[in-house]
């Protein structure tokens, strides 16, 4: 199977799978089936990167550090049922390349070079 990527903003579509929510904050309106807040930034962070007290480097290092190094059971999660099943994580950003999913997916890359993964 394979790990896709998409903004919620986007249709929900038959085809996402298994949609797992990598957002600290969703929306009531956010349609899901798993959330995984601990592969978002924090509330502190995200604010900062919002407010752009935090530039994009600076955020790509933390979120290095304290998400894809520090929360790194769940990213093995993610990657055992992309093997299995289709699934499709999910943030805010309608440009993926703005978007901390982009991070989550190159990193399962990265442990597993064997998964398909879609950026979108």
């Amino acid at each position: 199977m394979s790990l896709y990527t998409k903004s919620v903003q986007a249709p929900v579509s038959p085809d996402d799978g298994i949609r797992v929510c990598i957002m600290r904050r969703p929306g009531a309106d956010v349609v899901w089936d798993i959330w995984m807040p601990h592969l978002a930034p924090s509330h502190e962070v995200l604010t900062a990167r919002h407010q752009n007290t935090m530039t994009k480097p600076e955020f790509n290092a933390w979120f290095e550090e304290h998400v894809l190094k520090g929360e790194r059971e769940y990213l093995d999660i993610l990657i055992e049922m992309a093997k299995k099943h289709t699934v499709t994580i999910l943030c805010w950003e309608e440009d993926p390349q703005t978007c901390h999913r982009k991070l989550v997916a190159e990193e399962c890359r990265k442990i597993d070079p064997e998964l398909e993964v879609v950026i979108r």
